[in-house]
């Protein structure tokens, strides 16, 4: 079987000397890594390349919070984490359009304009059809606890 291993840690840099004093097993890795701390308080070490291999800084608080909903056996779950994760990436589009019509956008994007926003409305409609979906009867979904709201901060 295989598996997808979701976790939410802390991490600290420290070298593999400072590891072997506290006690950590460290096999035959020298240099720099990492004390790592998970949610249950468990705390290992691990080294640099493998740590930052796998684990990632979180940018996005509102995104982070929807893996484990991505994975969740309960397709209720599921579908709020699809909601939020393109909600969130509607919101940083339409950030970054702005930015853009308004000259301060950082960066020099990649592709036309008009395939932005493309891309916008497309993203628009789905988030509509989630919406929907929502307020069928039929699916018996309520994302009212995730605030169901329209990019300009009206209500839906």
């Amino acid at each position: 079987m295989n598996y997808i291993g979701i976790k939410f840690i802390s991490a600290v840099p420290m070298t593999v000397e400072v590891a072997e004093e506290k006690g950590y097993r460290v096999s035959n890795n020298k240099g720099d890594g990492y004390e790592v701390t998970y949610d249950d308080g468990y705390k290992s070490w691990c080294p640099k390349d493998v740590f930052e291999q796998h684990n990632f800084i979180i940018k996005n608080e509102e995104l982070a919070k929807t893996c484990e909903g991505m994975v969740s056996p309960d397709y209720k779950e599921r579908f709020k984490a699809e909601y939020i994760q393109l909600k969130n990436r509607l919101e940083g589009l339409k950030r970054m359009l702005d930015a853009w019509d308004n000259g301060t956008l950082a960066f020099t994007p990649t592709c036309p304009r008009d395939l932005y926003d493309v891309q916008e409305s497309a993203m628009r409609m789905y988030l509509d059809v989630l919406k929907d979906v929502q307020q069928s009867r039929r699916s018996n979904l309520t994302i009212n606890s995730i605030a169901v709201l329209s990019l300009d901060g009206g209500g839906v």
